[in-house]
């Protein structure tokens, strides 16, 4: 299982989940990406890609806290300057 969500044309997350993730004795399976293909000087971060292994508990966590917080957004208003 793997979801690209493209956040512009050099920034994407990738969720996934492998049995190749899976080590004895850890809950972490599931892979959370965070790729920025800028030139080295322009990236977010030191390297290319992170990767973040979560357990399902985690996983479930940081969803709920995204669709909680677009939730939020839906709900509040812009002001008309705001928008651009």
């Amino acid at each position: 299982m793997e979801t690209i969500i493209e956040i512009n044309e050099r920034i994407w997350f990738e969720v996934s989940f492998s049995l190749a993730n899976r080590e004895k004795g850890s809950e972490e399976d599931i892979r959370f990406a965070i790729a920025d293909t800028a030139p080295p000087g322009a990236r977010l971060f030191d390297t290319d890609e992170i990767d973040i292994l979560l357990s399902p508990a985690q996983a479930e966590q940081l969803g709920a806290a995204l669709l909680e917080a677009a939730r939020v957004s839906r709900a509040t208003p812009w002001a008309d300057d705001m928008r651009g």
